[in-house]
């Protein structure tokens, strides 16, 4: 069993990851660093439930981020493909 420092710690520094995702969607120059943020964030949503399963001992919630993994990866997937077809559209220069 992992002792619950360790796991606190591995906690924190999900956490600070978290906010550093956060400041770059906030900040980030461009579409592109949101979306690669925003995907970073459910990857780390996901392995914050798995640090919660591992503490309680708790193995439905592995079902839970297997599913809230495949719609995050949906979700970045439908993201990537509208900010294609932004940029695919032509603009007037006139």
């Amino acid at each position: 069993m992992i002792p619950d420092l360790i796991l606190t710690l591995f906690e924190v520094m999900l956490f600070v990851s978290m906010a550093l995702c956060i400041w770059r969607m906030a900040i980030g120059p461009s579409a592109a660093d949101r979306m690669v943020a925003i995907d970073l964030l459910g990857l780390l949503v996901a392995v914050l439930m798995i640090s919660h399963a591992i503490r309680t001992g708790d193995e439905s919630v592995l079902d839970v981020v297997l599913i809230f993994a495949v719609i995050a990866f949906f979700g970045t997937v439908a993201l990537a493909r509208h900010l294609q077809r932004e940029s695919d559209e032509p603009t007037d220069t006139q």
